[in-house]
């Protein structure tokens, strides 16, 4: 008996520690499970560097291996790259090991290269997972090594959350000790551990039983809120000098005649300048290739042109170029997301966007190298740190631009000729992302369509831009407009006119009643229309009295139709102070929406007027 005791109580030990480790119930019901991922980073002593990536992964339900991991696609540059694949094999339900088979490894061009025919080196190993089925398990390591001068300096940007949930996640930073490492952990416990090997030092994470992302639509865009890891072994100012020693505005001589040709009667400034951006947009292909897969290397102006086409920020440089070369002030921007930003790390895969920058009438204006924005996209990017690159200092300088709540505020006087008809004056005032400066400076017949669909430009008999800015703009309209009341037992129904907005972007229309991810709207808003209405004596109002107020730390929202005298008033207001709404404050968020788009509170009733 004394010698069983102790082998019994090591068992029993062991069963305990066992069940501790067992997976979570919702780790259970996930369609499949991490039980381990791991990352190795290494820059080596010679300046190469190698990415070891592995994994082991359990299949639950057929949507896992039919849907979401029958294939690992890896993506890698062959002229400076070199992938070796250690193994890919699957464990059968019953214990049987199954590696894919040769057929099963087929590279094929990724597609972001499609069309970017400089970038058609690119390869993408897809390789196919064979001998899947429930409760089976995916076993797949791989290496990426990358030559010497490929990349600048060892960084990385992850997320430390899968679509599915992971028991354990290990990530390993390797290089030599006289380098040294900066990193930012967000939304995740600290782990690291810091050891030293030779003439290597090894920093080590180590974090257990993450959440599966959501899978809710209108997540922020950069994905702020999920546990990220970000380092690099530059800080801030050797990241953006490595960045601007690349580029130069020099343009080839040869592009001097389409400029010419597209400033051709150019009556102001503006309209040289969105001339320009439109040849640079419409002309010039945009080639939207990451970073990482380029080697972190920038084209000439003069390879843009002959190869028709760039990334985002080569266009960048190339609009940038033209525009300093035709006599206007421009320089390039990057923009980083706040909780990305640190003097001490310089991490080129947190540069998210990028513009053009110009002052115009004492205010900056932000240009798209890629798509033809209506308004001053500076303000679509309030609230994050913006990079001037400042080629005369030859420095970058970061700045964060406090966010800015975009404005919308119509103010009119109509009256009702009869139930078909209305007429009268307003005054639009519209600031931020909700002002369409752009759009109107390139065309001023834009502002005719500003009120759609609630006015339509038909119902613009007239119109007065009384003040026009980057920053905000009024403009005075003078309207007819024939309505089209439905009707139903004697009633009629006209709907309270109203714009569109950066709301209708967000698709508002349907709100689930409960929400784990933040969610994302187009930009902080504040929306109010104020009408006044004399009705004719043919018609009664039937739209009762309203007066609601609801508030939170995200906003308001207020509604008020009031009739006396002839005359409807109506005074809607909503105002929402956050771009991003927390789940805590969703349920708030969502009441304030519900209100402002219930059809009550967003139409009049009407009958006609009995006779006395």
């Amino acid at each position: 008996m004394k010698r069983i005791t102790p082998y019994i109580l090591i068992f029993a030990i062991t069963a305990i520690l066992g069940s501790c480790d067992k997976p979570t119930e919702e780790q259970k019901k996930a369609d499949a499970l991490f039980q381990k991922i791991t990352k190795v980073y290494t820059l080596n002593p010679d300046g190469s560097m190698d990415y070891h990536y592995q994994h082991e992964l359990d299949l639950h339900t057929h949507y896992a291996f039919n849907r979401l991991y029958g294939e690992t696609f890896i993506v890698y540059n062959p002229e400076h790259q070199e992938l070796t694949i250690n193994r890919s094999e699957t464990e059968t339900a019953e214990g049987k090991m199954v590696p894919s088979p040769d057929n099963a490894f087929n590279e094929v061009l990724p597609r972001f290269a499609s069309g970017a025919p400089p970038y058609h080196q690119l390869r993408e190993m897809v390789v196919t997972h064979t001998g899947l089925e429930k409760n089976s398990t995916i076993y797949v390591d791989y290496n990426i090594h990358s030559e010497a001068g490929y990349q600048p300096f060892l960084m990385e940007n992850t997320v430390l959350a899968e679509s599915s949930p992971v028991r354990e996640l290990v990530i390993k930073v390797r290089f030599p000790q006289d380098k040294e490492l900066n990193y930012k952990l967000l939304n995740a416990e600290e782990t690291l551990n810091i050891s030293n090997k030779d003439d290597m030092k090894e920093y080590k994470w180590v974090f257990e039983d993450l959440q599966a992302t959501s899978k809710e639509d209108h997540q922020p865009a950069f994905h702020e809120h999920l546990p990220r890891l970000i380092f690099s072994t530059a800080d801030f100012n050797k990241a953006t000098s490595y960045f601007m020693d690349q580029f130069s505005y020099d343009l080839p001589v040869s592009i001097g005649e389409g400029v010419k040709e597209a400033l051709k009667g150019k009556k102001n400034k503006m309209d040289s300048v969105l001339a320009i951006r439109e040849m640079v947009v419409n002309h010039v292909n945009h080639f939207d290739i990451p970073l990482e897969h380029k080697g972190y290397t920038l084209h000439s102006n003069e390879q843009v042109l002959k190869n028709n086409g760039g990334t985002t920020f080569e266009k960048t440089v190339l609009l940038t170029s033209i525009l300093r070369k035709t006599g206007f002030e421009a320089q390039p921007v990057a923009i980083i997301p706040d909780s990305f930003h640190s003097e001490e790390l310089g991490n080129l895969e947190c540069w998210e966007k990028y513009f053009v920058e110009l002052q115009h009438e004492g205010q900056p204006v932000y240009l798209s190298a890629i798509n033809d924005n209506g308004f001053n996209k500076l303000y679509g990017q309030t609230g994050e740190v913006h990079v001037r690159f400042h080629d005369t200092q030859k420095k970058a300088e970061a700045e964060k631009i406090e966010k800015a709540i975009s404005t919308k505020h119509l103010k009119g006087t109509f009256s009702m000729p009869d139930i078909q008809n209305i007429q009268g004056e307003m005054t639009a005032t519209v600031s931020h992302c909700e002002n369409p400066y752009l759009a109107v400076e390139k065309d001023e017949q834009a502002a005719k369509s500003m009120l759609s669909p609630g006015f339509p430009a038909s119902s613009m008999k007239g119109y007065k831009i009384q003040t026009m800015t980057p920053e905000k703009s009024r403009i005075h309209y003078t309207i007819e407009q024939k309505l089209s009341p439905d009707q139903q037992n004697g009633y009629r129904f006209i709907s309270i006119p109203q714009t569109r907005t950066g709301l209708d972007h967000s698709h508002l229309d349907r709100l689930t009643a409960e929400r784990k991810a933040p969610f994302e709207i187009g930009w902080p808003i504040e929306l109010r229309y104020q009408y006044t209405i004399e009705l004719p004596e043919s018609v009664e109002l039937v739209t009762e009295t309203t007066s609601l107020e609801k508030s939170g730390k995200i906003g308001k929202v207020s509604i008020n139709i009031e009739n006396a005298d002839g005359k409807v008033s109506i005074d809607r207001h909503l105002k929402i102070n956050k771009q991003i709404i927390s789940p805590e404050a969703y349920p708030s968020f969502r009441e304030m929406v519900t209100l402002w788009k219930k059809d009550n509170y967003r139409t009049l009733t009407f009958k006609e007027a009995e006779e006395e």
